[in-house]
């Protein structure tokens, strides 16, 4: 401190007073000291363990990777500079201020800036724990904040809250603002004379600009009308979905639960079809058939490990909805987050692509690397950090469906200015495994007094999930209020996803866009969860009931009044793309094998179609009592990680036949399902009576033989030949509905 700001001190306090150099080295050495040692646990940590994913992987990651590993963790270094840099900035004023008012010694110096660390670092988690519990494990503090709110109450919870996360960073940032311009007054006083005015002035004017947007952003000029008379606006298209997404969670659909008020609202001024099939329950299967109109035995991406060549040949030969309005002048996007990474390998015909790339196994390695590291949650949920580590956006647990509505929202924004037709296509991983969301969500309907394992999302051991065919088993035996649980859950994420449509929503109306977008909500595929002869997963089997490929399908066509119409006939996702085309007046694609269900949507009558469907790979063994049902081993003995393929796990060439072989195909129509599943004694039927037995537990081909034989007719002419057959074609003139059981 300067000779003319000392004040004389007590005799007996001379030693501890420090000067403010002294003061910030010791700081920034103690601030640096920590960080050190917090990057170092986490690499003797990582040496020890892997949280979990202890796999033939990560054996493979450790052998052939560990250069990759090296470099992941020296990357997150970065981390760590700029957390002291904020550290040291906002814990200097605090431990300085505090000598002046009260002066102690260097030892002081060094645990007040670990108290102050030890703040800003709870302040950060207990943020995260609020807001995005997704994003980590935070059971050890979301249990000591239930319990305060159990001893203290709500208000003085709620308090809490409010203080921590809006009361204390003010107040902070407040102490450390006041602290640093009586700094800069303090040395504009003193030397005025040569503070950098001339850089400093120019600097404010740009920085001012730059906010204000004056002089940066160009201003679109209005589009030139030719005389005469107006051509019509070609209609756009909005699809919104969400991964693992299924049909009868939507109150609009006769759930009890307020799931989804924003997509009812889309159903009250739309249609509704309430009985809509994707052809086969996986998502990149799935999607390719929604976006090609094919199904997978013609576009050839029948499991969700295809590798380089099977991907070439697909998108070489396959048909696409993006392709062909581009020659019409659409702009084509796909927003999304990890669950869309497969448009990296697979475009589908669109031009813009903005996805998480998750398929892809040193993403994998960085996840496990950077889940050592304490310090990475203070990047997870904020651009910034997006930026430094833009793998955080291919995590799965660290999904933030906000990002992906902010980027709907500018790119509707974009097309409001230019007034450019436009597909947009955009797809959040909200309601997929482990079905972790914000409290809020998670809270809405779960049992406050359940302690159980899968409080925050669903409890799954990937060792168990990749490396154990026999996983069901274990599942099976969960118990009513477990499963209670995890359905709370889930339909909290269905919440959540309603809530990021009805932000799409709304900026779509304020663009002035809605009168003249075709809207689609819709899902690739739904799940399991836990009805008869299931557990969790999707695409593995037909067991259960429809639930793993019922999809919503709610749409809103302007121009065609359908006010709150429901439809119950079958419509596929097959049928996406031929329908859409049909909607704006363009011809349909030839290679095209779905058909338009714009009829339904204009009141006119339409041929009655029949759902046909395979189920994906197979994770672990189907079950059907008294039979024994072909299966494969286990997901870290049939995948391989291909490095010319950018690190993708792919199918090794040994296992290509067995996936197929091991298939369930299935025909539906309006009243029965016939399913068929390889055994290891020969093939097995089963046909269900769905008016009777939703969940598909009792066989009766025996009491209807005429419509088993029928239906297998129909089954095994789709499966060998790839010809389909309408329902007229499969019962003719009869109604199925009145086909009488054999006394």
């Amino acid at each position: 401190m300067p000779a003319s700001d000392a004040k004389p001190k007590p005799p007996g306090r001379k030693s501890r007073d420090l000067r403010r150099r002294t003061v910030f080295r010791l700081v920034l050495l103690t601030v640096l000291g920590t960080l050190v040692g917090w990057y170092v646990s986490a690499l003797v940590t990582f040496a020890g363990n892997t949280y979990g994913f202890n796999n033939r992987f990560t054996e493979v990651a450790l052998v052939d990777h560990w250069l990759y590993l090296i470099g992941a963790n020296l990357e997150v270094i970065k981390a760590y500079a700029i957390v002291a840099c904020i550290y040291v900035t906002m814990i200097y004023p605090l431990v300085l201020l505090w000598h002046r008012w009260r002066p102690f010694g260097r030892w002081g110096v060094v645990w007040r800036t670990l108290l102050f660390s030890s703040v800003l670092y709870g302040f950060f988690i207990f943020r995260l724990m609020l807001d995005k519990p997704y994003f980590g494990d935070f059971s050890y503090l979301d249990e000591g904040y239930r319990k305060f709110g159990q001893w203290f109450g709500g208000a003085l919870q709620h308090g809490l809250r409010g203080f921590v996360l809006y009361v204390f960073p003010v107040a902070a940032l407040g102490v450390c603002g006041w602290f640093y311009f009586a700094e800069v007054r303090r040395a504009m006083r003193r030397n005025w004379h040569v503070f950098p005015w001339p850089v400093l002035g120019p600097m404010a004017v740009l920085v001012l600009l730059v906010v204000t947007g004056h002089g940066f952003v160009r201003e679109t000029p209005p589009a030139e009308v030719e005389p005469g008379k107006p051509k019509p606006k070609p209609k756009n298209i909005l699809i919104i979905a969400s991964d693992s997404f299924r049909a009868d969670r939507l109150a609009c659909n006769g759930y009890p639960r307020a799931t989804s008020p924003n997509i009812d609202r889309i159903a009250g001024e739309g249609i509704n079809f309430r009985q809509c099939y994707t052809p086969i329950a996986s998502t990149l299967e799935s999607l390719t058939t929604m976006f090609s109109s094919q199904y997978p035995h013609t576009h050839g991406i029948q499991h969700m490990f295809p590798n380089k060549e099977q991907v070439a040949r697909a998108n070489a030969k396959m048909p696409a909805l993006a392709a062909t309005l581009k020659q019409h002048g659409y702009d084509t996007a796909v927003i999304g987050d990890w669950c869309a990474c497969g448009f990296k390998e697979l475009p589908m015909g669109f031009e813009d692509i903005t996805v998480s790339d998750f398929d892809n196994f040193k993403v994998y390695m960085s996840e496990v690397v950077y889940l050592h590291h304490q310090i990475l949650p203070l990047f997870f949920d904020n651009r910034v950090g997006h930026w430094l580590f833009p793998k955080l956006k291919s995590f799965a647990n660290f999904m933030t469906p906000d990002v992906v509505t902010g980027q709907v929202v500018d790119r509707l924004r974009q097309r409001e200015d230019d007034q450019k037709p436009f597909i947009i296509f955009a797809f959040y991983s909200c309601t997929h495994l482990p079905y972790r969301t914000p409290r809020e969500y998670a809270e809405l309907w779960s049992d406050p007094a359940y302690k159980g394992p899968h409080k925050n999302m669903l409890a799954l051991n990937v060792d168990e999930f990749i490396g154990n065919v026999d996983i069901g088993k274990k599942w099976e035996r969960l118990p009513k209020e477990e499963v209670e649980q995890i359905d709370a859950l889930y339909d909290g994420c269905v919440r959540m996803f309603d809530d990021c449509v009805g932000r799409v929503m709304q900026s779509l109306d304020e663009s002035g866009l809605r009168d003249n977008t075709i809207v689609l909500v819709t899902g690739d595929h739904g799940d399991d969860l836990f009805e008869p002869n299931v557990t969790f997963g999707h695409g593995l089997t037909f067991n259960g009931g429809d639930q793993n490929n019922n999809v919503p399908c709610v749409m809103r066509v302007p121009g065609v009044e359908n006010r709150g119409r429901q439809v119950d006939s079958i419509v596929r996702t097959l049928d996406f793309a031929p329908t859409m085309l049909d909607l704006l007046g363009i011809p349909p694609e030839p290679r095209f094998e779905g058909t338009s269900f714009a009829p339904y949507i204009r009141g006119e009558t339409a041929v009655p179609r029949a759902w046909y469907g395979e189920t994906s790979y197979l994770f672990f063994r189907r079950k059907i009592p008294g039979e024994e049902p072909l299966y494969i081993p286990a997901m870290d003995e049939t995948t391989t990680i291909d490095p010319e393929f950018d690190f993708h796990f792919v199918l090794k060439d040994k296992y290509q036949e067995a996936v197929l072989e091991t298939k369930e195909r299935c025909v539906r129509t309006e009243r029965f399902k016939l399913v068929y599943t390889p055994g290891k004694r020969g093939p097995i039927f089963r046909l269900f009576d769905l008016t009777a037995d939703a969940h598909c537990e009792r066989d009766v081909k025996a009491l209807y033989p005429t419509v088993f034989e029928r239906m297998r007719n129909a089954l095994v002419k789709w499966r060998d030949d790839h010809k389909e057959s309408t329902i007229p074609d499969i019962f003719g003139d009869e109604d199925e509905f009145r086909i009488k059981p054999l006394r």
